[in-house]
């Protein structure tokens, strides 16, 4: 498989586009369930590679815009 992306349309893409995705589905379904999560139960687990992606610290920015475009869709 090579870095590079080949021109969408063509049958490299396509098998580019395929082995990218059979790459992201072998670790998305072989991916040990962490230790603190064992208790779900099965299925999938979706979210962050790290909980510090979502600490308050780094969405801070995010919740702030979140917050004035929910005021800005509000009527008073």
């Amino acid at each position: 498989m090579t870095e590079h992306k080949p021109e969408p349309g063509t049958p490299e893409f396509e098998a580019w586009l395929l082995a990218r995705a059979q790459k992201w589905s072998d670790e998305l379904f072989t991916t040990e369930i962490p230790e603190e999560l064992a208790d779900v139960g099965s299925g999938l687990i979706a979210g962050p590679r790290s909980w510090a992606d979502v600490m308050p610290e780094k969405t801070i920015a995010e919740d702030i815009a979140i917050d004035k475009a929910h005021k800005r869709n509000t009527p008073e």
